[in-house]
């Protein structure tokens, strides 16, 4: 059945789901009027995006028998069948992910309703909203010609509503017709396309290419596939557009279910096809992180998400007087404040002022003996008391970015300390404080990352991956060998200082692992989520390090249309086409 809205109507019908969620009147649809391609004489090459979803297949059940029409897709295709859908797999949350670039944790859609729930502790507030990516098309480029072509009607009226025109379509053969006619007839410059025979194929006997349902189902979407192809080189002005070609999963499935977090139930796969592609598939790591953000606690400000060490009977590992060297390693990115905090601190900056952010220390009264980092404006600063003196190293903070800080704290004499902070490797600062007792240098505080209630002043956002801690101080090439270091790194020759290794992957009570046997792990607080992004390092990994994800086809697309995304979005994909720009831009 086919809806063909007027373009402002569903604009302003969108923006009604967005801010009210009221429902949207529909109107008589006029006769189709089938467009006329560009005049003849001199063009230029358009860009355009097909974008396809199998729903529910399972990237490596699928890669162990690809069909033929996929498989020669590959040949020119940057592509991986380790992509990751988001830890809601639940069909509305998936496809609300792929289409808004903005993960469950913070969009929150959980149903076919689409329509964002309030914060539970903040219920008279109204309810955060993340607009489609046609939604943002229509309001940015109304010109942009869009059709959606799908089987879940919810996602036509609710979701892709701001689509110049949306289809429903009773079975995927019915989708592979009603495609082929739009591109046979109209000229649309993002198609979105949904199969879901697949998906179905597995609720009934199992999302495995072992169930021969399963596999029947890909060979005939993959042959539809091959038809949608075949008509695109078709079209009359084939030669004067150049097509992206994305196509994937809005998530997998284990056994024959799907809708939560094991790695069965997000693996996805994804292929970026293009004639001008070279063959290439993306090899990147996920790497999983914890945003970490609060306030110090007072006049109503929340108190935010921060992790606390369980097991304090350990914590002696971390203590300057028990190890006399420490080298302490960690991934951060420090986000954009966009809170007034007081007067003098203002929006849109990166101003974090007098808070302790991580370390093993319960003040930053020179009477409180431990290791804290402390933030001081644009700068972090490693502060270490013995109870009596500080010593204290600052260095320039990344900001907006990731990096590696890596601190190592050296007792170079019973009384004298020496700290050096390197940042990606180089080192940032470096200084010496004598009059220090290190036995003192201890204390059973817990080690906490994240805020501190009672000594932070300012605002506490940051994102935090890969915590190492060793008990020995290591040379500038040591830490270098070590942040690019790409294997098992307890079975390195840095595997036996380790005394603390947290991947930040929390489970879904908050736990975080300390990947050293018996040493002590670190529990999470308030409403706290993991996250994955491509492995970040200061090293030449590579244009095919890419970990995909399903935030990520949303910036893909924005880019190959040549068209800008704004800020304060809050989008969360990564753009990685741009880094093959020598095969595809044209002189």
């Amino acid at each position: 059945m086919k809806r063909n809205f007027n373009r402002i109507k569903t604009v302003i019908c969108a923006l009604g789901i967005l801010m009210l969620w009221s429902s949207c009147t529909k109107y008589e649809n006029p006769p189709a009027i089938y467009e006329d391609y560009e005049q003849e004489g001199e063009q230029t090459v358009k860009r355009k995006v097909l974008f396809i979803s199998i729903d529910g297949a399972v990237g490596q059940e699928i890669k162990k028998k690809l069909p033929p029409n996929l498989t020669n897709l590959l040949k020119t295709s940057k592509y991986t069948f380790n992509a990751f859908a988001d830890e809601n797999t639940g069909d509305a949350s998936s496809w609300m992910s792929m289409m808004s670039g903005v993960s469950y944790a913070n969009h929150g859609i959980d149903d076919d309703s689409y329509i964002p729930k309030p914060d539970e502790n903040h219920p008279h507030e109204n309810a955060v909203g993340y607009p489609s990516i046609l939604y943002r098309i229509a309001t940015i480029a109304p010109n942009t010609k869009t059709a959606v072509v799908s089987r879940t009607a919810s996602l036509n009226d609710k979701l892709l509503v701001s689509a110049d025109e949306t289809y429903d379509a009773n079975t995927d053969e019915g989708v592979k017709t009603q495609v082929i006619d739009l591109l046979e007839k109209k000229n649309q410059d993002l198609m979105i396309v949904q199969f879901k025979s697949v998906l179905d194929a597995g609720i009934e006997n199992g999302f495995s290419v072992e169930n021969a349902t399963y596999t029947d189902a890909l060979n005939k979407v993959d042959g539809y596939i091959g038809n949608i192809l075949d008509a695109i080189k078709a079209r009359k002005n084939y030669d004067y557009e150049d097509w992206l070609i994305i196509i994937t999963s809005n998530h997998g499935g284990i056994g024959n279910s799907y809708g939560g977090k094991s790695d069965a139930e997000r693996n996805t796969f994804a292929i970026f096809a293009n004639p001008s592609f070279k063959e290439a598939e993306l090899t990147g790591k996920a790497m999983s992180y914890v945003r970490l953000w609060g306030y110090d606690g007072t006049d109503n400000k929340p108190l935010g998400v921060r992790a606390v060490s369980e097991n304090l009977g350990n914590s002696s590992d971390y203590d300057l007087s028990t190890s006399k060297e420490l080298t302490i390693s960690t991934r951060f990115r420090f986000n954009l404040n966009n809170t007034i905090i007081s007067s003098t601190y203002q929006p849109n900056t990166y101003n974090y002022w007098y808070s302790g952010i991580f370390g093993k220390d319960s003040n930053t009264s020179t009477a409180t003996p431990g290791w804290m980092y402390y933030t001081f404006g644009g700068d972090i600063q490693v502060r270490i008391s013995d109870g009596t003196t500080i010593a204290s190293c600052q260095a320039p903070k990344v900001n907006g970015e990731w990096y590696t800080m890596t601190s190592v704290i050296t007792a170079i004499a019973p009384d004298k300390v020496n700290i050096k902070i390197f940042n990606n490797g180089t080192l940032a600062q470096e200084t010496t404080t004598s009059g220090m007792n290190i036995n003192n240098i201890r204390t059973n505080d817990p080690l906490i990352f994240g805020y501190r209630p009672a000594i932070s002043y300012d605002l506490v956002d940051f994102d935090v991956s890969d915590v190492h801690i060793f008990n020995k101080a290591y040379s500038q090439q040591e830490i270098r060998d070590f942040i690019c270091y790409s294997g098992n790194i307890g079975e390195s020759s840095f595997g036996a200082n380790l005394k603390g290794f947290w991947k930040m992957n929390p489970t879904s009570t908050g736990e975080i692992t300390n990947e050293i046997a018996g040493k002590s792990n670190m529990q999470l607080s308030g409403a706290f989520s993991g996250r994955s992004v491509s492995e970040v390092k200061p090293c030449d990994l590579g244009n095919n390090a890419v970990f995909v994800q399903s935030t990520d086809f949303y910036t893909q697309i924005f880019y190959w249309m040549e068209l800008q995304t704004q800020k304060d979005w809050n989008l969360e994909g990564q753009v990685f086409l741009n880094k093959y720009e020598v095969e595809f831009l044209k002189p």
